[in-house]
């Protein structure tokens, strides 16, 4: 038996059928699917503001805390003992109050989204017979309006967005992998350690290349609402931490934003 089997009956109820039938409440107000997906995308990233916000903020500590004289002093001092520089690198972050997994919370948000999102696309972009009757178990019967919009007008910009990208839709994938790179890279945080350094460096390199390769086999429509989602993220970190880790020539190397407030704090002392 398929362990998501057993999901079923409360991922449909609670992700997917709620998921669809706001796509098509959307669509309906604005006669356009990708508009609708935008809309959609622009909702779900209120919804999960205020994780975001929590862990942007601890990221930004956590830079601080790395780019601070107090750091380095105890780098400097153990930096022959890697045990004990870890040891008071977490020290360091426990009296600050910083939870170093902070950052990654941004990462796992987006999956089971995207997993339902990909799945409500899939269905309300379905024109066989079969695949309406499945769309129609679906839909909320209290709303009439939502049964009239079938079947959903997929154009978007000249894509099909029900489709796989070719032609000129293969910059959707190249938009999706550039935007998850700057977004990492943004979150990035500084840290003189080589091992973490070249760690943070193959991830910068290897989830973006990856979610760009697999945004090939998506629905135009499920690449566009990543897309979105990457650069309001994009544009809530700037207004959190400015461009971060973003234009640093190395993993390791503080902004050169940070670097200047760092210097300017110090000097105001």
């Amino acid at each position: 038996m398929n362990p998501f089997d057993l999901f079923l009956p409360i991922w449909n109820p609670l992700v997917i059928n709620p998921m669809m039938n706001a796509l098509l409440f959307i669509y309906v107000l604005v006669r356009n699917f990708g508009l609708a997906i935008i809309v959609f995308t622009i909702l779900i990233r209120l919804i999960t503001l205020p994780f975001y916000s929590q862990s942007q903020k601890a990221m930004k500590k956590q830079q601080e805390l790395m780019q601070g004289d107090e750091w380095k002093a105890i780098q400097k001092k153990y930096a022959k003992d890697r045990e004990r520089l870890s040891q008071e690198q977490m020290r360091l972050y426990r009296q600050a109050g910083v939870n170093p997994l902070g950052g990654c919370l941004p990462a796992l948000i987006p999956w089971p989204i995207m997993i339902g999102l990909y799945q409500s696309i899939m269905m309300v972009m379905g024109a066989q017979p079969e695949q309406l009757m499945e769309l129609a178990k679906h839909l909320y019967t209290f709303v009439p309006m939502l049964a009239a919009a079938i079947p959903v007008n997929s154009d978007f910009l000249g894509l099909n967005l029900a489709a796989m990208p070719s032609g000129w839709g293969y910059v959707v994938p190249a938009l999706v992998l550039a935007t998850t790179w700057i977004q990492q890279k943004m979150m990035t945080v500084p840290t003189t350690d080589p091992q973490s350094a070249q760690m943070n460096q193959s991830m910068q390199l290897m989830m973006p290349l990856f979610i760009g390769y697999i945004s090939l086999s998506f629905p135009i429509g499920l690449s566009l609402y990543w897309i979105v989602f990457n650069v309001i993220g994009i544009i809530q970190q700037y207004m959190t931490s400015g461009w971060g880790n973003l234009f640093s020539g190395t993993p390791w190397a503080p902004a050169s934003a940070s670097a200047g407030k760092g210097k300017k704090n110090v000097g105001s002392k």
